[in-house]
């Protein structure tokens, strides 16, 4: 196992670690020996993400299922299920962001008026017709923050098809991978243009959602990570890009529409 895996000082994951490995009735090439199953559990307790664990060490998840299954694989399930409460322990227990609302409070409420030639706020502090509360507290023009909400959105919806691109060129060698996301999604996929990093047939008119299998199989492998907790796998991606850029005099670039080209 790699040294720089699990910090040599964190005794809570390397007691994970003591536990009967599922025996191998052979050792060949690719095997889940029983180093390989603690390099798995040690992954595992640092962003508890099972997909994102196999992916680090080149594995398929099936080979994870069947050492699951397996009739001397007791330990190795109780591991995983420890390691992975202590990521979520630990994810939990992250400062969170400065809340914009105090706990047990509400927001107030949207003040709507009717439109008016001036958009300029009275003298006594009050919107003039037209304008609402905005979420700074300050007085804005209706359209103007129906104008802003819809390309908020619109940006969103980028990050999302653009992290779902990254996704599926991800897999797009791997026949068993392709396969599962065609399968559980039930979208059609042309992986040329996977590979090509090129929009799929669907992008022009099917706005991606949070909650459909295919974001949520790119979230779970770490393609999402600006917006979920975990490994953030295109962050990692531009980090190595601008490694390599400055090592040949280059300027650092950054995601096209999030702050440089």
């Amino acid at each position: 196992m790699s040294d720089s895996i699990v910090p040599a000082d964190d005794a809570e994951i390397l007691a994970l670690l003591d536990f009967p490995a599922v025996p191998r009735a052979r050792i060949v090439e690719g095997s889940w020996t029983p180093a390989l199953q603690r390099e798995f559990v040690a992954r595992l307790a640092i962003h508890g993400s099972i997909q994102q664990a196999c992916d680090e060490m080149g594995k398929d998840r099936t080979g994870h299922t069947r050492l699951a299954k397996h009739k001397e694989g007791q330990g190795f399930r109780d591991a995983c299920d420890k390691a992975i409460a202590l990521a979520r322990q630990r994810l939990a227990e992250q400062a969170p962001p400065e809340p914009l609302v105090a706990p047990g409070s509400r927001l107030p409420p949207i003040d709507y008026r009717r439109k008016s030639a001036s958009p300029q706020p009275s003298p006594k502090g009050e919107g003039a017709e037209g304008q609402v509360l905005n979420e700074h507290g300050e007085w804005e023009d209706e359209d103007s923050l129906a104008r802003r909400a819809e390309e908020a959105r619109d940006g969103i919806s980028v990050k999302l098809l653009r992290a779902r691109r990254l996704y599926l060129r991800d897999i797009s060698g791997c026949a068993g991978k392709r396969a599962a996301f065609e399968i559980l999604t039930e979208l059609p996929v042309d992986w040329e243009k996977a590979q090509a990093m090129q929009p799929q047939a669907d992008e022009p008119w099917r706005k991606p959602r949070a909650r459909e299998t295919d974001m949520l199989l790119t979230a779970e492998a770490g393609w999402l990570g600006e917006f979920t907790h975990g490994p953030d796998r295109k962050a990692e991606l531009l980090r190595q890009v601008n490694a390599w850029r400055a090592e040949r005099g280059m300027e650092p670039v950054g995601w096209m529409g999030e702050g440089e080209g």
